[in-house]
């Protein structure tokens, strides 16, 4: 059983706490800007919510953050609050899809400090958050994932070990961007079987088995059909990540990604479904895209 302090009890991070507290670890909590309903939700299963940050830091042999951006990772690390509650030994696991730089900028702040950092953000939809079958897209010290294997294992089916620290941020930005490219072909798919009067569910059986296949299909051609844009991951935190790996490519002028360029251009053009699914792309037809930067 590990002592764990859980930062981002969002639509992925609550049902990974609830993981962690059902393989019998001690998770505390903290409730974010005054909202308690996820707080209590993790405190009927177990978790002890604490209003002092001294309180739910003081005895972590973990702190876990899954939280919406760079920003939100900051906030919570790079202050001497922070640095000063964390016992040494303890062990950042950063999960959120955030830039690599910033995840390193954590790890040089507590270098120091006897705190090493695992960079371990997730891939896989909500349905695998609540079953513990997430992918973790990990990078640090060998070490590391060695003590915090339990801790890992309770959320995650698959954990990658992908070098040093950033690479595990850099590699979920690239995959997302694979993905989001994909998915504007899937909805630029189904715009296409839709004007030719398909039978739209018989041509998904066809699709599954063909060269046109994918994850992003499978996932999202029956919200396309069903226009059913309800979130599980929303197309603003698509067009995030893509733009994280953007950014990162630009900093090698050899670098092309046309693909990509026309892509993102088309998910800045969307900012106003920004709340719906990331399939919501499917609703944009991209007849006259914006030039846009990547930030």
């Amino acid at each position: 059983m590990a002592e764990i302090a859980f930062f981002g009890l969002g639509t992925m991070g609550l049902p990974m706490a609830l993981n962690l507290l059902k393989a019998g670890h001690r998770v505390h909590v903290m409730p974010h800007r005054g909202h308690m309903e996820n707080p209590r939700i993790a405190e009927r299963h177990g978790a002890v919510i604490h209003t002092s940050l001294t309180d739910m830091i003081g005895q972590a042999e973990f702190v876990i953050s899954v939280v919406p951006d760079d920003t939100a990772v900051r906030a919570i690390y790079l202050n001497e609050t922070m640095k000063k509650l964390l016992k040494p030994d303890c062990i950042i696991i950063e999960m959120t899809s955030c830039s690599p730089e910033t995840v390193r900028e954590v790890q040089a702040f507590y270098a120091d400090s006897g705190v090493n950092v695992i960079d371990a953000p997730i891939t896989g939809a909500l349905p695998r958050a609540v079953n513990g079958t997430l992918t973790i897209l990990g990078a640090g010290r060998p070490d590391d994932f060695e003590k915090a294997a339990p801790v890992l294992n309770a959320m995650a089916e698959k954990v990658h070990q992908l070098g040093a620290v950033g690479n595990g941020k850099l590699i979920k930005a690239m995959t997302n961007l694979l993905g989001a490219v994909n998915l504007a072909a899937v909805g630029e798919f189904f715009r296409f079987a839709s004007a030719m009067g398909l039978d739209l569910s018989q041509l998904a059986d066809v699709v599954k088995d063909s060269a046109g296949g994918s994850t992003q299909f499978t996932r999202n051609f029956g919200k396309m059909v069903e226009h059913n844009y309800s979130p599980t991951f929303t197309l603003r935190l698509l067009r995030k990540d893509m733009a994280i790996a953007l950014d990162q490519a630009a900093k090698h002028e050899e670098l092309a990604m046309p693909l990509a360029d026309l892509a993102y251009r088309l998910y800045k053009e969307a900012e106003e479904y920004d709340a719906k699914d990331c399939s919501a792309i499917a609703l944009m037809d991209g007849t006259s895209p914006k030039s846009a930067p990547h930030s």
